[in-house]
């Protein structure tokens, strides 16, 4: 037997309390205690979730097995003439050592085990075992995580969002928090919004509004500009897509500006949806949903090898519902259907088609005046479940139609290009009726009708080059990329009229008087050419250097079909971004960071001059703690994030407007995701954000910006139960509180509220059975108030049946 020696392993020894001492430093406020761990199986396991960097060309399984042995600091004991005829797979980048060595054996028959914390021993699994292609796991670890892959439990190690590079966390100078494919199943949520809503700082833009997935975070909208599919801008506008939560593998949030990777972007954030993709393992999942508002809800889920090499794999996600929701005449009606391939012909080479066809029909949720909602009315409350429109008329009908393809080719030493591109095309169909001001007595409302159909369009190309070369001491992981992105948006839209609307007594059929001619038709695109170099540098196994830079140029052209106008707009833009991390090896990981965005802007002063982009700069400094051994997480972050070149009011130019503003948001964030015991998994998050307008010419100085409550927290517990007779039976339970915030103008207030959750799980072998309650109380709150307040969702009870094969 051949012996691969380790070089510079790192004995833990009397984990258990010391990561205790470590976990409460990191929550601070949060602080926890979780029970001590058998030192022997505490060690072995550390060993395994420890992250190293990796640097493993493919080559004779013996000698890649020698240098992982180096570079993971452990002893593998093997027989050689067993795996001489193998070739071990290429490993490069950072990886926790069970996934590193996952990614040397996958598909090569060996099985693997740890017999103490420093000793791997390796077999030849026999032809015929049903075990050959897989090697054996560790610790129930079914998944080899990836930057954009599943991964087992609630806490991701990887992600692409905040480098466009597989990178742990960890290693990450920047808040990021992931929400994975098996926390989306526990929630069973309808919404993206519901998907994020234990995730810290989020806010949904208009409380239970089904149209589309705007959000705020730390101060500031998050909105279609700022929402990512697989790496590409997924929409023209916020109104062009909802996405499907079960077609998701994960979620995304990258908390503050992000330009320097994304172009164009908010400064409060980016949020990056996963697709579902092809696997190598065979899944099959038929689910059946009923609930509350007449949900019935049909999806399915499947994958795996098309031919026996595994060359060709698939993904094939569907999904059907028919349900009314919590306000009359609105409903949520979809099909969905999401077909993917993936073509890898050699190890070094890879071709993922990603396609997706979705039909929605729903209706826009206005919300209602202040006088009813938030501010006393003489007729009392408004109903939660009141509908503003006329059921023969309202309607939010689209149709969107997404194509793409993500490929990957390695090269020797290190080189890899990858190219990620998608063509998506949307139309969309809308009548609508809103509200205007009241008539005497504040019981009859004035409204307004209109109709338009959007005509859009999204095309993207990312191609990307990563280097892994190590210069002297320093590991260099550098990207250089060049991106496009072209936006169409057509309109037409007519105005109309429609009697008022008594809101406590409503009687609906009053006809609508749509306008002769449209009052609105434009042609618009925009075009985003962006180039962007990145360096993370690691020296001396402890520190991660972060450095990256951006140029962009971005040009809006618009034509106005009534009068024949046209106008353009160009404007360019540099981003960049430097971080440092320090990596202990108590999986303590403090770092510091500087990043920065912009914002193109429309319009022009009263000089003539054109506005340039708003700007973002960003200055964090958290804490990172992953406990070696623990599947835990917990990430403290400290902020100051100012928006610069805000349009306000030009007080020597009536109706001019100069770009003098600024509006400046300070925040702390804690997320916790722990494995408290077997079973046991907790959920929290705390958020204080004081944001507020510093200089403008109008009359908002020192005011809140709208939808930032300075104080959101939330907690999700869940226990699986352990006695023999229960086993299968998992109970589930959550709280989310949000702080009072304030309407467009900050003249009055939504209340803070506080919404519980529940959950009841079972698993009998391939069936699953789930009841999920969001609202347990059914408590009756105002979400957001903008233009208008908006209901949160009432009290929703939706059950679940699975067989799984």
């Amino acid at each position: 037997m051949r012996i691969g020696k380790a070089r510079g392993g790192i004995g833990r020894g009397k984990q258990g309390w010391r990561d205790l001492l470590l976990m409460g430093t990191a929550l601070v406020v949060l602080a926890h205690g979780t029970p001590a761990i058998a030192q022997g199986q505490a060690a072995q396991t550390a060993q395994a979730q420890e992250i190293r960097s990796f640097q493993i060309p493919a080559q004779p399984l013996p000698a890649a097995l020698r240098l992982f042995a180096d570079q993971a600091g452990l002893q593998l004991a093997y027989k050689t003439d067993e795996l001489q005829a193998l070739t071990g797979n290429p490993v490069a980048g950072s990886y926790r050592t069970e996934d590193a060595l996952r990614l040397l054996l996958s598909g090569r028959g060996v099985s693997w085990r740890f017999t103490d914390a420093r000793t791997v021993v390796l077999e030849r699994i026999a032809a015929g075992d049903a075990m050959t292609l897989d090697p054996v796991t560790v610790e129930g670890k079914r998944v080899v995580e990836t930057g954009k892959g599943a991964f087992d439990g609630y806490v991701a190690t990887r992600s692409t969002a905040g480098t466009k590079t597989d990178t742990p966390l960890i290693e990450t100078p920047q808040s990021i928090s992931v929400v994975g494919s098996e926390q989306i199943d526990r929630l069973k949520p309808q919404t993206v919004g519901e998907a994020l809503r234990y995730t810290p700082g989020l806010l949904k833009g208009q409380g239970f509004n089904r149209t589309d997935d705007g959000f705020y975070m730390r101060g500031f909208q998050v909105n279609h500009e700022s929402l990512y599919m697989d790496g590409l801008r997924g929409q023209p506008n916020i109104y062009s897509t909802s996405t499907e939560p079960y077609a998701l593998e994960r979620i995304e949030v990258l908390r503050g500006p992000a330009s320097v990777l994304y172009g164009q972007a908010g400064p409060g954030g980016v949020i990056n949806m996963v697709s579902k993709r092809p696997t190598e393992d065979a899944l099959h999942e038929v689910q059946f949903q009923a609930g509350n508002f007449e949900r019935k809800q049909v999806a399915t889920d499947h994958a795996g090898k098309l031919d026996a090499e595994g060359k060709f794999t698939y993904r094939l996600t569907a999904l059907a519902r028919d349900s009314d929701t919590m306000v009359d005449h609105i409903p949520d009606d979809k099909a969905f259907i999401a077909p993917s391939l993936t073509w890898k012909p050699t190890d070094d080479t890879s071709l993922t088609l990603l396609t997706s066809y979705t039909k929605a029909e729903t209706a826009y949720y206005y919300g209602f005046p202040a006088e009813g909602t938030v501010l006393p009315n003489p007729n009392g409350e408004i109903a939660r479940d009141r509908f503003l429109g006329e059921p023969d008329y309202n309607k939010w009908d689209r149709t969107v139609y997404s194509a793409g393809y993500e490929f990957e080719h390695r090269f020797a030493d290190g080189l890899q290009f990858r190219q990620n591109l998608r063509y998506s095309d949307f139309k969309n169909e809308y009548k609508d009726i809103g509200f205007g001001s009241w008539q005497p007595g504040q019981r009859v409302i004035n409204r307004s009708a209109y109709e338009r159909v959007d005509d859009s369009s999204m095309f993207a190309v990312d191609n990307q080059m990563l280097w892994d070369v190590q210069t002297g001491p320093l590991a260099h992981k550098v990207l250089a990329g060049l991106d496009y992105t072209r936006g169409t948006f057509e309109r037409v839209q007519y105005s109309g009229t429609v009697a008022p609307l008594d809101l406590y007594a409503p009687v609906y059929g009053a006809p609508v008087t749509r306008s002769a001619s449209p009052v609105t038709s434009v042609d618009q695109s925009y075009d985003q050419f962006g180039v962007y170099l990145q360096d993370q540098i690691k020296f001396d196994e402890k520190w991660v250097l972060l450095l990256g830079g951006r140029q962009d140029w971005v040009e809006d052209e618009s034509l106005n079909r009534l009068n024949g106008a046209r106008t353009s707009n160009s404007q360019d833009a540099f981003t960049g971004r430097v971080g440092l991390v320090y990596l202990s090896e108590t999986g303590l990981a403090p770092y510091v960071s500087y990043s920065e965005s912009f914002q193109p802007q429309a319009g022009v002063q009263a000089n003539g001059s054109s506005f340039v982009p708003t700007t973002g700069q960003q200055y964090e400094a958290g804490v990172k703690y992953q406990p070696p051994g623990r599947d835990s997480s917990v990430t403290v972050a400290v902020y100051e994030l100012t928006r610069q070149n805000v349009v306000t009011s030009d007080p020597a130019n009536p109706g001019f407007s100069v770009q003098t503003g600024e509006i400046q948001s300070r925040g702390f964030e804690v997320e916790a995701k722990l494995n408290l015991a077997k079973g046991l998994n907790l959920l929290a998050s705390y958020t204080y954000t004081d944001a507020e307008v510093t200089k403008t010419n109008g009359t908002d100085l020192g005011n809140r910006p709208t939808n930032t409550p300075q104080h959101m927290a939330s907690l999700w517990g869940e226990y699986a139960l352990q006695e023999p007779l229960l086993r299968g039976l998992t109970l589930g339970a959550g709280l989310r509180y949000v702080g009072d915030t304030v309407n467009l103008a900050d003249t009055y207030t939504a209340p803070s509220y506080t919404v519980y959750d529940a959950m009841v799980g079972y698993e009998l072998g391939q069936w699953e059975l789930a009841l999920n309650v969001i609202n347990l109380t059914d408590e009756k709150y105002i979400a957001t108030c903008t233009y208008g307040c908006f209901y949160g969702d009432a009290r929703t009870v939706m059950a679940t049946v699975s067989y799984h094969w």
